[in-house]
């Protein structure tokens, strides 16, 4: 009978300290789920449930003195209701970790260092400047194809926030996990050449104190060796490089948010510019009204008529400080010799399949649940 105790007492015991031990860990997520009804020029429409950025996410850290800690988070995307979907979206990938996964070190007077799989300075200094983000209507149908990502093999910094002014930067190495480096021995096409390394640098400027919001950003990706700025360069090696500049500014009565941006690839879809706008209008604390117009002028392969252009217009009601219901509607005008597409780039499920020079529209309702 003691000994059945004993044994009771140490299994009592063992949960409390497994419960000790995970007491830092946090959980958190987002549900966001919309029906989306797509009109497509030229091909099929659709209709159905779109998994927008849905995630679910464990983080974590330890003081370790000294004003230092260590910091991890492992984070997933789910695509609720929509299985898989789209063979080419984003938002239908569901492998462990796809989303931000890191670790690092937190300093309190300097800022955080992380290694891992997360998103670039480049693509962060402007996401939230996007009235639709991780919808059908997100502007990154448009811009920041290449560029608005999430990229493996990072090692990345970001400073603390001073006086409104902040700084990040990332490098990142082959994306499919090899080592960085050039392998001289190889033809120029060999896979192993393409590493697929980059740079990333944003400087931001924004706090609760100020209304004003600023940004500027700059991406260098290259895959495959050799001097990738030569007239010269041939097959030796690709290169795109991005930059962009935003301003916003933002009260509890309005939101107004303006980006630039210039992507220039030395092959294949060519140099693009393109700018966005976008306003939101708080008619009650609850119910807002947003805006927004995306431009691209691309010049893929010198082919003229090969941007397009997107206009969005949406409700936002929330019902709670988590829960939000919206409704929007969003149309994308192809050039002629543009094929665009809506939700492409994004991390939603749902995407148009609209024919070379045709148009796309979408309506959407949806809620968005965040825990």
């Amino acid at each position: 009978m003691n000994m059945n105790k004993s044994l009771i007492a140490l299994a009592v015991a063992s949960v409390f300290a497994s419960s000790a031990a995970i007491a830092d860990v946090s959980i958190y997520g987002q549900a966001n789920v919309s029906y989306d009804l797509i009109q497509n020029d030229g091909n099929r429409d659709s209709t159905g449930v779109g998994s927008n950025a849905s995630r679910i996410g464990f983080k974590g850290s330890e003081d370790l003195g000294g004003g230092l800690s260590a910091i991890w988070q492992i984070e997933n995307q789910i695509a609720i209701g929509a299985g898989q979907g789209g063979t080419d979206s984003p938002g239908s990938d569901t492998r462990l970790a796809f989303r931000d996964t890191f670790a690092g070190l937190k300093f309190d007077q300097a800022g955080t260092v992380r290694l891992g799989r997360f998103d670039t300075p480049y693509k962060v200094s402007t996401r939230d400047m996007d009235m639709f983000q991780n919808t059908i209507a997100d502007n990154r149908s448009l811009m920041g194809i290449g560029h608005d990502v999430r990229t493996n093999n990072t090692v990345g910094f970001n400073t603390l926030n001073y006086s409104g002014f902040s700084l990040a930067g990332s490098y990142f190495g082959d994306q499919g996990g090899t080592a960085p480096g050039k392998n001289q021995n190889l033809g120029p096409n060999n896979s192993l050449n393409h590493t697929n390394e980059g740079a990333s640098l944003a400087a931001m400027y924004g706090n609760d104190q100020t209304p004003f919001y600023g940004a500027l950003a700059y991406q260098s990706v290259s895959n495959g060796p050799g001097q990738l700025d030569l007239p010269s360069f041939g097959a030796a090696g690709l290169s795109t490089r991005a930059w962009k500049g935003a301003v916003g500014y933002a009260t509890t009565l309005f939101a107004l948010n303006g980006v630039y941006e210039k992507i220039n690839n030395k092959i294949g879809s060519g140099d693009s510019k393109a700018w966005y706008l976008s306003g939101k209008y708080n008619m009650t604390s609850a119910d807002a009204l947003k805006l927004a117009y995306a431009n691209v002028d691309n010049n893929a392969g010198n082919t003229p008529n090969s941007g397009a252009k997107q206009y969005t217009f949406g409700y936002d009601h929330k019902m709670s400080a988590r829960s939000t219901l919206y409704a929007l509607y969003s149309k994308l005008k192809n050039d002629g010799n543009a094929n665009y597409q809506l939700g492409w780039n994004s991390e939603g499920t749902s995407i148009s399949n609209t024919a070379r020079g045709g148009d796309a529209d979408t309506f959407s309702v949806g809620m968005k649940h965040s825990f």
